[in-house]
């Protein structure tokens, strides 16, 4: 805002400026004329032999202004009641070829004239004698004040516009701001809300896994323990032995893989173990094959045998590889294919499951590991919040973006140290 009244000031004065000089020169050429038209009457006088005394009592005298003859030889001048007037600037100038000049406030006061600037008009006669006719510039006085009001005004006019104009501006952009604010702490207040809504829904599954798995300890243990009395059984069976000892290794399993749920649940550190990258894609490749079998999806693995031990929780992070590859299956079609393959990347180990099913868009790939978000019509959206969840117990992550030209790229990455 102060700015743009400058701006009006800087213009307004700059038109003061230039009015006052075209002021100047109309009233310079003025004098010029008057000058020269008493340089014709002495011109007359002087070719009719008129002394010195009636040439100065014949000339007329102009009204508010100073006539002064310069004579041949004198290097004064000579005022209409017989003054000798000394005065370098019209000397010179009359010396020269120029019709009007400029006289400082000193420079025509020394010549009887108020203090103000003052304006001659000149002209020479070829015979020696010279015309000045000198008057103040009141006229300039009071065009150069009404200039100053006329700027005085503008700038008051200017301040008036700008600061009314701004002040409905700032206004205005103060209520936006209010608004804008009220609208971020609804969102905030909204999401907040979203939030403690899903930590109440997390602490309800918790209290109902931790249940679940009491419930399920005993009958486990009934399955262990009436497996581990047929063994004797078929001692001589060696079918009827894998059989059993599957049972067996299943049962340990699933203790074992609730029993790491229910310490990551409580906030408790998983056991680490030094284990091949291998041998966990392996077991996780077995537990799902008859699932990709019945849906007639091909499944295939890419894993070097030469990749560095890697110490994880062996069950929960072949739990998190099962979540990722049940989820490969239900998103191909029949004679589709998922590939689930390990590589070294740095200092870490990163497991990739592939699909080339209908893919995840990519707002649903940020929320995928959100609990309870979920796009299948029967899943739980828990899935994928738990084997992120086996991730970071492990100081890894867990990624999901789309795979070109179709399907999904789903990579769990965990550090070797």
């Amino acid at each position: 805002m102060a700015a743009a009244v400058a701006c009006v000031g800087v213009l307004a004065w700059w038109d003061g400026a230039r009015e006052s000089a075209e002021a100047l020169d109309d009233f310079g050429s003025a004098q010029a004329t008057l000058a020269a038209s008493v340089a014709a009457n002495l011109s007359a006088r002087l070719s009719a032999g008129q002394s010195q005394s009636q040439l100065l009592d014949g000339l007329a005298r102009p009204r508010d202004s100073l006539l002064l003859l310069a004579r041949p030889g004198e290097p004064d001048l000579l005022s209409l009641d017989g003054r000798h007037l000394v005065s370098p600037p019209l000397s010179k100038a009359l010396q020269s070829s120029i019709t009007t000049v400029r006289l400082s406030r000193p420079e025509a006061l020394a010549l009887g004239l108020p203090e103000r600037m003052g304006i001659a008009g000149l002209s020479r006669l070829p015979n020696g004698w010279g015309v000045a006719v000198v008057t103040s510039a009141l006229r300039q006085r009071d065009r150069e004040r009404r200039a100053g009001a006329r700027l005085v005004l503008a700038l008051l006019v200017a301040a008036l516009i700008v600061g009314t104009f701004g002040g409905l501006a700032l206004r205005k952009q103060r209520h936006e701001l209010l608004l804008a604010r009220s609208l971020a702490l609804a969102e905030a207040a909204r999401e907040q809300d979203a939030r403690l809504q899903k930590l109440a829904k997390a602490a309800t599954m918790l209290t109902m896994a931790s249940g679940v798995a009491h419930e399920i300890a005993t009958p486990l243990g009934v399955i262990v323990g009436r497996a581990e009395q047929l063994l004797p059984k078929v001692a001589g069976d060696e079918r009827g032995q894998r059989a059993v000892q599957a049972i067996l290794d299943q049962a340990n399993s699933i203790h074992g893989v609730m029993r790491g749920f229910l310490d990551l649940a409580r906030g408790g550190a998983p056991e680490m173990q030094l284990i091949a990258p291998a041998a966990v894609a392996a077991a996780a490749l077995q537990l799902v094959e008859h699932r990709f079998v019945h849906a007639q999806v091909a499944l295939t693995s890419r894993i070097s045998e030469t990749l560095p031990l890697l110490r994880c929780e062996p069950r929960l992070l072949e739990h998190a590889l099962t979540n990722l590859l049940l989820n490969a299956c239900d998103a191909c079609a029949p004679e589709g294919h998922v590939e689930l393959s390990a590589e070294q990347i740095d200092s870490s180990i990163r497991f990739t499951v592939l699909d080339d099913g209908t893919g995840i868009a990519v707002a649903d790939a940020a929320r995928a590991t959100e609990p309870f978000f979920t796009t299948k019509p029967q899943g739980t959206g828990l899935g994928l919040a738990i084997a992120n969840e086996i991730a970071k117990t492990h100081r890894g992550s867990l990624h999901m973006e789309p795979s070109q030209p179709s399907g999904t790229r789903a990579s769990v990455q965990i550090p070797l140290s």
